[in-house]
Order: C-alpha cells, then sequence, then structure tokens
C-alpha cells in the first residue's frame, strides 16, 4: 500500500495505480486520514468492478439473465421478463452495476408504483434483483420497500356453479378442453395440447402444453411447467364418458386454443348467469373438491401437478373463509353441549 506524502501546500496526496487506466491517480485531503480513505475507497470500487464481469449496465445484467435462461423457463415467463426489460427498467437501465445504489432502486420502485399495480412491481423488482445478485452486485436488497400486494378474492365455482358449467358445455367445441380441467384439474394449456394418442381408455399422460411464446402468441411445446407437471391422470366417470363418445377426426383432443376457449367459455357464461370465471379457476374448483372430500394434500399435489402446497393452502383459506361462520357456530354448540352436562361441582355461592 502507498504511503500518504505531505505536500508543500500542506495538504497530503496518495497515488494508486489504476490497473484499467494504465495509469496513477492522485487522492489528496486535508489530513493524512482524508488522503488514505479516498484512497481505500478507490480500490474497494476497483475491487468491486473486478468482480461484477466488466461491470455491465443493470440493463444488460438483466438482459444476460434473460438469455441464459432462454431454455430452462417457460416461454410465457421469458416474454414477461422481455416486457420488463422492453418497458420498466428506463430509469435504471443505463446505469452502471457499481454504480447503482439502494436510493437508485427505491427511486425507480417509487416511479414505477405510480403506473403499475403491486404485483406487477413485485414482478420488476425481482427480475431486477436476480439479475444483480447473478453479477455479484454489493447491495442491501432488504433496504427495498416495494407496496404490499392486496390479493383480490376470486370466485371458485362451488357444487352448483360445477354442475352448471358441466352440463352448459356438453355438445359444444369446449366440451373436452373444460371437462379436463374441471374434473382433473388440468391447467387449460395442458388440455389444450392433449392428443389422442395421450389417452390410453384408462389415462391420460400430461406431458406438453400450449404457451405463449415471447412474441405472444400460442406454440405447442414438449414440455410441462416444471417437472411435477409431468404426470399420468387416471380417467374415468363423465371425462370417460365423454372422450369415448368423441369421434377422433383431429390429433387434438380439443382442436382449440386456450384463448378460444376462454372466449367460448365466457359467451356461455353469460348465458347461463354464471361469473365470467378464469378457465384456471376451474382447477382451483377441483382442488377445493379435493379439500372439501379429504383428499390427502400429497395426493391432491400429484394429481395437480404441484412441487408445492402454495396453491392448495390458497384454495383452502377460500374455503375457510366461506366456511367460518358455520365453524363458529359448530364450536359454540360444542362449548354449549359441554356446559350442559351434569357435573358435580364445589361452587359456593
Amino acid at each position: 500500500m502507498a504511503n500518504a506524502k505531505k505536500l508543500p501546500s500542506g495538504t497530503w496526496r496518495i497515488r494508486v495505480y489504476d490497473r484499467s487506466a494504465k495509469k496513477y491517480k492522485s487522492f489528496t485531503g486535508a489530513t493524512r486520514r482524508e488522503a488514505e480513505e479516498k484512497a481505500a475507497a478507490f480500490r474497494l470500487k476497483n475491487r468491486k468492478t473486478k468482480s461484477l464481469a466488466g461491470d455491465p449496465t443493470v440493463g444488460k445484467a438483466v438482459k444476460d439473465y434473460i438469455d441464459n435462461r432462454s431454455n430452462i423457463n417457460a416461454p410465457s415467463g421469458i416474454r414477461s421478463y422481455y416486457d420488463i426489460y422492453d418497458h420498466s427498467i428506463d430509469e435504471i437501465k443505463d446505469i452502471r452495476v457499481s454504480e447503482l445504489t439502494e436510493i437508485d432502486l427505491q427511486k425507480w420502485i417509487n416511479t414505477n408504483a405510480a403506473v403499475y399495480s403491486p404485483k406487477t412491481l413485485q414482478s420488476q423488482f425481482g427480475l431486477v434483483r436476480a439479475a444483480l445478485r447473478s453479477v455479484k452486485a454489493e447491495l442491501d436488497f432488504t433496504m427495498i420497500k416495494c407496496p404490499k400486494v392486496i390479493e383480490k378474492e376470486r370466485p371458485i365455482p362451488d357444487e352448483e356453479a360445477i354442475a352448471i358449467i358441466l352440463k352448459m358445455v356438453e355438445g359444444t367445441t369446449i366440451e373436452l378442453a373444460v371437462t379436463m380441467a374441471i374434473t382433473l384439474g388440468m391447467r387449460i394449456g395442458e388440455a389444450a395440447a392433449i392428443k389422442w394418442q395421450d389417452y390410453d381408455g384408462k389415462s391420460l399422460l400430461v406431458h406438453a402444453e400450449y404457451t405463449l411464446n415471447k412474441d405472444g402468441k400460442y406454440e405447442y411445446q414438449e414440455r410441462t411447467k416444471s417437472s411435477a407437471s409431468y404426470r399420468r391422470l387416471k380417467v374415468n366417470g363423465i371425462l370417460k364418458e365423454r372422450l369415448d363418445l368423441t369421434e377422433r377426426k383431429e390429433e387434438f383432443v380439443s382442436m382449440m386454443l386456450p384463448s378460444s376457449i376462454l372466449k367460448k367459455f365466457h359467451r356461455l357464461c353469460d348465458d347461463n348467469g354464471l361469473p365470467r370465471y378464469r378457465l384456471h379457476d376451474l382447477r382451483h374448483a377441483y382442488a377445493s373438491q379435493m379439500l372439501i372430500n379429504g383428499v390427502p394434500d400429497k395426493y391432491a399435489m400429484a394429481m395437480l401437478g404441484q412441487s408445492t402446497t402454495s396453491m392448495l393452502k390458497k384454495v383452502y383459506q377460500h374455503l375457510y373463509d366461506d366456511k367460518k361462520s358455520e365453524y363458529a357456530d359448530t364450536m359454540g354448540n360444542v362449548f354449549r353441549q359441554i356446559y350442559d352436562t351434569k357435573y358435580d361441582t364445589k361452587n359456593e355461592r
């Protein structure tokens, strides 16, 4: 480490060699300590820059992060990443990672909060944070505050709605896709990708999906959302009846893309006095029926093709909210009966 020297002017100076510029830089201060602190800060920044693989801009770090996952993540996820890159990080895109501060990130969050929903904002921050971590950015991400996401409670079809849905799609072009979604809990992209060769008369093999690519168009993918999503599902009841009665004219069981299925489904919901359920709500309806009927979580996860219980917990909470008044009455009656039971006491008044 170079020694500080006192100049004729009374100030102190330290010269440090800058390897990137291939020349010495001078740092001066009114005291020896001030000069040494400036030199130390420069050395620290140099080490940090070196560890950042050339010190990319935030934009390049994000772009590289997305490109490196293009063959790993689902196309729909990559498309959402590019949408964030193209439209949501302009305020920080050109800042060098070594120069980025927690204040810069918080200002960017605050600016976007005026335009985007809390859920979208958290997705944006999640991508940027992951990209910055991938280049070893030395930032304290716990200091960054995002608006809290307030989950809107969506209606899940109950038994009456399920009966109406199964009857209203009968004989229509979306009969089989919707029946697969509601009686097997399949994602609509999975149901749309089922081919007749995947049905052996007893079960369906889920091994592919229709998903949006980075251009926003549906694309058949010979892959599932996760390893847990690759599964074989036993077919019986109303779905088996409908599959066995259908003439196999085409390669795919459903001849419609998810977007067309949704449009047709919403028209039928309107005609039958139902809310415009999302097709994903049919999957939640299947999960709710498993929970109501005591299917163990582990089996429910396998049927749904999930590796975690997050969705099951959300559906369970929804059911709990619907029934908490009933549960409260039940417990009130329990303690009423306990109280009414005759026991000897030594209560003296």
